[in-house]
Parts: structure tokens; sequence; C-alpha cells
């Protein structure tokens, strides 16, 4: 069938953002930012989000509504996602705090923060990506 999805190309489009993501997190992470530090977190955040967006238009070709992510999240385990964004939140200002601390060692405070902000883009990446499949499956259920 031509309408068959592919899921292997899905996948592939879909962790590409996410590695590509990672890495410009990892790099913006690891700069020097002396008191711009929240900014930078709100910038990182958002290119975040982004990815998310990105990887729902990849399997289901079109723009993240309410709707759909209500439904979503009615499938999903809304507590694993509404506990995901606080401690999401609170990774970010962890390492908003981390990176003030590790000002004084430059080299240290590279590493460490671009590690650690390239990660936790990872790992929020990946929880998205099985959200939006799993509710993709449900959708296509007869379809896959």
């Amino acid at each position: 069938m031509a309408d068959e999805p592919d899921l292997r190309k899905m996948r592939y489009d879909a962790l590409l953002k996410i590695t590509r993501t990672m890495g410009g997190a990892a790099l913006s992470g690891a700069v020097l930012t002396p008191t711009l530090e929240l900014a930078k977190q709100l910038g990182i955040s958002i290119a975040d989000a982004w990815m998310c967006f990105d990887i729902y238009r990849v399997y289901f070709g079109k723009e993240l509504s309410k709707q759909d992510l209500n439904r979503m999240l009615q499938t999903s385990a809304v507590v694993v996602l509404g506990g995901g964004i606080a401690g999401y939140v609170g990774i970010r200002l962890a390492q908003a705090l981390l990176s003030e601390i590790l000002e004084q060692l430059p080299i240290a405070n590279s590493l460490v923060t671009g590690i650690a902000f390239g990660s936790s883009t990872l790992i929020i990446g990946l929880a998205w990506l099985s959200i939006v499949e799993q509710s993709f499956f449900e959708r296509n259920r007869d379809e896959i």
C-alpha cells in the first residue's frame, strides 16, 4: 500500500531531530555565559519544545493542536508527564545553579554543563518520542 506509514523513516527522522537538538543544547550549555544563565536555559527550553513539536509533525504530518495534545495525554500516563515537566523545570534550574557555581572553573564548567544540557535534552526527546509513537500506534492500529 502506498499510504502505509514508514515507521523506520519516521523513527530515523525523529532521532535525527533529537540528536541535532541535543548537540545544540550541549554546545550552548558548554559556552560560558556569566549572569545570563537563565536566559540560556530559556533558549534551550524553547529548542526542546520545538524538537517535541517537530517529532509530532514527523509522525502525524501536521502541527500539534491543543485537542491532539489532550488526546495524547489521555492515552499516555498523565502523571508521568506531569512529573516529567516538574522534573524538567527542576533540572534546568539546577543546571543554571551548577553553572553559576562552577563559573570559577571554566573547563570543568563547560564539560559538566555541556554534558548535563545535552543529556537532559536527549532524555526529554526520547520520552516524548515514546509518547508520540504510542499515540501513533493507537490511532493507526488497523494499518500497521
